[in-house]
């Protein structure tokens, strides 16, 4: 069975937890939090692209 992908959103919200509120470490510089997004990004974007080679080479 084949499966074409033309357009991946994933979407999550990720938000405190308030019964930890107390020990809650400070928040990342915005700028920190964008690198780490991309980095992210990019690894799904590689594992995403690996997983497809991988089918077509089937």
């Amino acid at each position: 069975m084949t499966i074409e992908v033309r357009q991946m959103v994933i979407r999550s919200t990720v938000g405190a937890d308030p019964s930890q509120a107390e020990g809650r470490r400070p928040a990342l510089p915005a700028g920190e939090l964008e690198r780490i997004k991309e980095e992210i990004l990019a690894e799904c974007r590689r594992w995403m692209t690996d997983k497809l080679q991988e089918a077509r080479e089937r």
